[in-house]
């Protein structure tokens, strides 16, 4: 008698399914969409991986498809991991309703193509992005989501400690000066600088922001969009010099549009009590002001006369309150950390269950011990941000301009008591917020 096979239960079954919706404003051609998406076998398929992918608080999806099936991997905390395969037809299904949903063509499966799809879960509101792509093997395909709103509202939200507000709060509410604030590619400039702009003091000053035409920043209540186009006009220093007729007392740079612009808004903050702010991806403070400094050398010597302060920050995974474990550290690791002796009681690390084979009850019978439910056996839960923020002195201010040696140039930063991301990462480990195995991991990767 033949075994009867036991149908494998698929991740998208697992949840109940989200509601997927067109990103169409028009509500009778969503509808129609939507009525022509439903229609479809993969239209649940789709609902219940999308589902799946939120239980597990994933970024990012990534679908290979071949012949054999559809690999998945999920981006959580940063990491990329392995989730289970799709068959390929439940894949195929799949795939055509979320097609169908993003405005794409399901039956094109070569081509680059792109678009947005609305998901509810409850009262919450996210949006996912489609990308796919013909590969050699079948296909590749991208799905991003982010919550429709900032889940950070405040600086001390993003990780932030108390002192370290204050004095960016004060960089941020200064004069007559230039504030940058950076982040490696990938690690949420635009989200540390949209906190930023919303910490900064906008009811008592006028905010003029400088935006490319077509790429709008996300509103910021009392920053003031001036657009330019480059190509088709008005250009920069055309709006600019409206700007100025405006008499604002903050210029909000998202990019420098050029040289010449860059130059004049640090001479309007060298002569007048004009503030600034610009943004740059980089990997920490210094990388940021060598970036610009080589990037604009006309202008080098104007931004460093006025440069105030730069910050800089990278996401490090952050330990799950529910099932972290403390150790009391020994002497000699408080003494590599840095950390004075007595200071901190205790350290904390993930949890590891022990072998399987210890894992028994009081009378030695298997006892598997279940993988925590907060952050399903990973140990870590959600990510935190590390800064750093550089208040640049006389002697490195000078030695930016004569030299791009970023090891020079973060010794002489240390002189003048800026404390590095290594500084700020034992912080972290002191408060119990992640571990030093974490650290490391970060760093190693850099």
């Amino acid at each position: 008698m033949a075994k009867q096979q036991v149908e494998e239960v698929q991740p998208w079954q697992l949840y109940p399914a989200v509601e997927l919706l067109p990103a169409i404003k028009d509500k009778n051609q969503q509808q129609s969409e939507l009525i022509r998406a439903r229609q479809n076998p993969g239209f649940p398929v789709a609902g219940g991986q999308v589902a799946h992918l939120l239980v597990n608080r994933a970024a990012q999806g990534l679908f290979d498809y071949t012949q054999q099936g559809v690999a998945i991997r999920y981006l959580v905390d940063g990491n990329w991991e392995p989730s289970q395969p799709l068959p390929r037809d439940a894949g195929d299904a799949m795939l055509v309703a979320l097609k169908i949903l993003a405005g794409a063509n399901p039956q094109d499966r070569r081509s680059p193509q792109m678009g947005k799809v609305l998901i509810k879960k409850g009262r919450e509101k996210l949006n996912l992005t489609l990308q796919t792509q013909g590969v050699p093997t079948g296909e590749r395909v991208l799905v991003k989501i982010e919550p429709e709103k900032i889940p950070f509202d405040s600086l001390a939200a993003l990780g932030m400690r108390d002192k370290m507000v204050d004095s960016f709060r004060g960089l941020l509410n200064g004069d007559g000066g230039l504030v940058v604030v950076s982040a490696p590619k990938g690690y949420g400039l635009s989200t540390s600088w949209r906190v930023a702009m919303e910490a900064a003091d906008k009811f008592v000053r006028d905010f003029q922001a400088f935006e490319p035409e077509g790429q709008p920043e996300p509103e910021v209540i009392n920053i003031n969009p001036n657009f330019y186009d480059k190509k088709n006009g008005p250009k920069p220093k055309e709006v600019l010099r409206s700007v100025l007729l405006k008499e604002p007392d903050v210029l909000v740079l998202p990019e420098i549009p050029d040289e010449e612009t860059l130059k004049e808004v640090c001479r309007q903050v060298s002569k007048g009590e004009k503030h600034a702010y610009t943004r740059i991806v980089a990997d920490d403070a210094i990388d940021a002001v060598v970036k610009l400094v080589r990037q604009y050398p006309g202008a080098a010597a104007d931004l460093v006369g006025v440069l105030q302060g730069v910050l800089n920050q990278r996401l490090i995974r952050r330990l799950c309150e529910n099932c972290k474990q403390g150790f009391q550290p020994p002497p000699a690791l408080l003494q590599r950390l840095g950390i004075p002796a007595g200071k901190v009681a205790l350290l904390y690390q993930p949890f590891v269950p022990p072998p399987i084979e210890q894992q028994v009850d009081e009378k030695g019978r298997p006892a598997p011990i279940p993988p925590c439910p907060n952050c399903l056996g990973r140990g870590y839960f959600g990510r935190i941000a590390i800064f750093e923020l550089l208040t640049p002195g006389p002697k490195l201010k000078k030695a930016l301009l004569k030299t791009a040696d970023h090891g020079e140039l973060r010794r002489i930063a240390k002189e003048e008591g800026h404390l590095d991301f290594q500084a700020e990462a034992t912080l972290l480990i002191a408060r119990g917020l992640t571990s030093i195995d974490e650290v490391r991991r970060l760093f190693a990767s850099k």
